[in-house]
Order: structure tokens, then C-alpha cells, then sequence
């Protein structure tokens, strides 16, 4: 009996070792080999569970061991325990990167080396990250088109608001009022574009000839342009006999003679000379006048009757006026 419990007992032991051994066989983890343990901290591990494999550009080189909080009171940081075969090196700075494997939502940590002499140890520290998913992608892609689409839909709400009142019972008649004006608008362009034409062809005639002119005129000046030159240099002589004439003794000369006829003219309004007092002297000038007059009288008189003032004797007698005798 004993034996026959021992044999049960001993079967059911290495039939559980089996199950262990091939369990984590399955798993990928491997007994015989060493491993070295690195840590990694997250905010958010969601898909990565134990076991979940270890990559190092494609190649398996390790998977999770264990995870858990960094802090119990904390649930904001992640702390993810990796087997890492021990044979490959990584450099200090090295990433720890959460990605996705498939469409599914399988995930996977991509070991991404630091290029450096550098090297962690075991139980070192990697920097963890973690890479959008296939969701959180096309989620970001979505939301601008999304937005924009709204901004869209929203924009041509207006459009389609604006064109209701457009073309509502006012507005259909506003745009009918508005293209009765732009009709008469055209007509009276047709009609001014006629008039233009009329113009143009009318006025072409005068233009021609005015055109003939100018050019009979050119002519005429070529023709004569040696006339013209010599005329040019007549006043370049004129000019330049100006240049070199006295101009300014002359000049000089007017100054002067500006001023004795200013003190003349000054003396003159003062009274003094001649001239002064003929100006100023009122009685002298009414004498003046009063003797002209009468000597105009008498002059009149004289000429009217010639036998008044003059006596001729045809025998040597004297000739007699009332108031002159002759002999």
C-alpha cells in the first residue's frame, strides 16, 4: 500500500513540476538561461500584462515579469519589472516603449538602445513610454476633419439660411428689380458704345488732318532749321553783347536819374522854383486862366470884326483902333 501511494504521490509531483515548467515554457521564459531585471514607470500600461514580450529592433529578448504600483496611496505611476536577457547590452537613456502589435490591440515593449559606451546594470531604471495605438492614431487624424466638418456644416447652415431670405417672395422680387436695372444698365452702355463709335468715326477725320498738320508742320520746321540756327545764334549775339555791354553803369545811371526826378518832383509839391510855384500858387494859376480866356475873347473878337480894332488909309493916312494908333 505505501508503495502504491508513494508511486501516486510521486507521479502527481512531477506531473505538477511538467505543468509549471511548461506553462512557463509556453510563456517564453526559460529556465537556463540568465536574465537581467530592469524597471520601467508608466502612466498607463493598458494591454501589457505578464509575460507580455520583450523587443529589441524585432528580436525577443526578454518579457514582463511582474506590475505593480509605484507607490500604493499613488495610481498615477506604473512600475513594469522586465526579464531582460542578459547578454544584450543597453545603453543608459535607453526608452522603454509601450506599442501595439496588431489591429486587435496586442501589445508589446520595443527596447528602443541609446547610442552610447554607457551601459545599465541589472536592476537599473529604463525611461518608459508608450506609443499611440491604432485608436488613439486615427482618433487624432479624425478629430480635425471632425471639427472641420462641423465648422462646414455650420457654415453652410448660414449659406442655406441666406439663401432662403434671398429668395423668399422680397427677395425674388429685389432680384428681379435688380436685374431689370442691370438690363437698362446695358442698354444704356449699347447705347453710349454707339455713341463712342459715332464720335470716334467722326472725330478720325479731324484727328487725320490734325495729324497732317503736325506733320506738314515738322516738315516746315526741318526746311527751316537753318533759318532757326541762325535766328539761335542772332540772340546768342544779342545775348552776348547784353553780357558784355555797361549794364550796370547803365542801371546805375537810371538810379540816378530816378532820384533827381523823386527830389524834383518833391521840390515841385513844395513849392519851391518856378515850376513849384506855377503848381502850388492857386491865385497865380486862376490869373493864368482868367488872362487866357480873355485873350481868347479877344482874338475871337478880332477875327469877327477885323475894322473894330484896325484902320487902313489908302492915301498914307494911319490906321486906328479905339484903343492903338498907328502911323
Amino acid at each position: 500500500m505505501k508503495t502504491k501511494e508513494f508511486k501516486v504521490g510521486l507521479f502527481v509531483a512531477i506531473g505538477i513540476t511538467v505543468l509549471y515548467f511548461g506553462y512557463n515554457f509556453l510563456k517564453g521564459k526559460k529556465f537556463f538561461s540568465s536574465y537581467n531585471r530592469y524597471y520601467a514607470v508608466y502612466n498607463s500600461v493598458d494591454g501589457v500584462v505578464n509575460s507580455t514580450p520583450v523587443y529589441i529592433n524585432g528580436f525577443k529578448v526578454g518579457q514582463v515579469e511582474k506590475i505593480g504600483l509605484l507607490d500604493e496611496t499613488n495610481t498615477d505611476k506604473i512600475v513594469v519589472t522586465l526579464f531582460v536577457d542578459h547578454k544584450i547590452k543597453i545603453g543608459k537613456g535607453s526608452i522603454s516603449l509601450i506599442s501595439s502589435t496588431d489591429l486587435l490591440g496586442g501589445k508589446a515593449i520595443k527596447i528602443i538602445l541609446n547610442d552610447t559606451n554607457i551601459f545599465i546594470t541589472d536592476k537599473d531604471t529604463l525611461i518608459g513610454d508608450k506609443e499611440l495605438d491604432l485608436t488613439t492614431s486615427i482618433s487624432n487624424m479624425v478629430a480635425p476633419i471632425k471639427d472641420k466638418s462641423e465648422q462646414v456644416l455650420i457654415t453652410l447652415d448660414k449659406v442655406l439660411g441666406s439663401l432662403r431670405q434671398v429668395f423668399d417672395n422680397k427677395g425674388t422680387q429685389n432680384i428681379s428689380n435688380t436685374l431689370i436695372d442691370l438690363s437698362a444698365t446695358l442698354h444704356n452702355l449699347r447705347n453710349a458704345t454707339e455713341t463712342l463709335n459715332n464720335f470716334a468715326s467722326t472725330e478720325s477725320i479731324h484727328l487725320q488732318k490734325s495729324i497732317r498738320n503736325v506733320e506738314t508742320t515738322t516738315n516746315n520746321i526741318a526746311k527751316n532749321s537753318d533759318n532757326i540756327n541762325k535766328t539761335i545764334k542772332n540772340l546768342s549775339s544779342i545775348t552776348d553783347s547784353l553780357a558784355k555791354s555797361n549794364l550796370k553803369s547803365t542801371i546805375n545811371n537810371l538810379d540816378k536819374v530816378s532820384s533827381e526826378m523823386a527830389l524834383l518832383l518833391e521840390k515841385i509839391n513844395k513849392g519851391e522854383g518856378t515850376i513849384g510855384k506855377l503848381a502850388n500858387d492857386k491865385e497865380l494859376y486862376d490869373n493864368l486862366n482868367k488872362s487866357s480866356t480873355e485873350l481868347h475873347l479877344l482874338l475871337s473878337d478880332l477875327h469877327k470884326n477885323p475894322s473894330r480894332y484896325v484902320h487902313l488909309s489908302v492915301f498914307g493916312g494911319g490906321a486906328k483902333s479905339n484903343n492903338i494908333k498907328a502911323k
